[in-house]
């Protein structure tokens, strides 16, 4: 485990959140152990320590038949919801947050050598809560374990300047703001 000190714990809050397909159906009898293996490889590979006990819950909503997870760490959690609609891959959609660094491209290796992914979409957004401020947001796009695409969509300066220019012009904001 990182040797970070306290202070150094709370400055930092990264989150990364993963929608992915799969090339194949889970078998559903073995959730516990297809989940135990997922999770302890991330948490093995991550370098993060168990908080409390992984909790599996089968879904109800038979319009997403499958399962979800999480697993308290020491600095949040991880979780995910694994589904499968007839007629289509079957499906991931998990997340991570994180008060210390989160190796967001190691998370995606783990993840495929677990689940094998087919084109998956993720977010990655990395803040520094008392340092300077600071928010970046990457939008990332791939297949398997390959990264495609990698777009920073914004940083907390581009976020200020654009703040600035609203006050001074009196701009209304759409609701979707994308900073290249």
């Amino acid at each position: 485990m990182n040797s970070e000190t306290p202070n150094d714990f709370s400055l930092l809050h990264e989150i990364f959140i993963l929608d992915a397909h799969l090339e194949e159906t889970l078998d559903e009898t073995q959730h516990e152990s297809i989940t135990n293996k997922l999770v302890n490889s991330l948490l093995s590979a991550l370098d993060m320590v168990k908080l409390g006990d992984l909790q599996i819950h089968h879904a109800v909503d038979l319009r997403a038949p499958g399962w979800s997870f999480i697993q308290p760490i020491t600095t949040s959690h991880i979780s995910g919801h694994y589904f499968e609609k007839p007629g289509r891959l079957p499906h991931i959609r998990m997340d991570m947050y994180s008060c210390r660094a989160v190796d967001w491209k190691r998370m995606i290796e783990v993840v495929n050598e677990n689940l094998y992914l087919a084109d998956w979409r993720a977010t990655f957004i990395r803040r520094e809560i008392e340092r300077d401020g600071s928010r970046d947001m990457i939008d990332i796009y791939g297949k398997g374990a390959e990264i495609a695409s990698e777009f920073k969509m914004f940083q907390e300066t581009d976020l200020r300047s654009i703040e600035q220019r609203v006050k001074k012009e009196h701009l209304h904001v759409a609701e979707h703001v994308v900073v290249n």
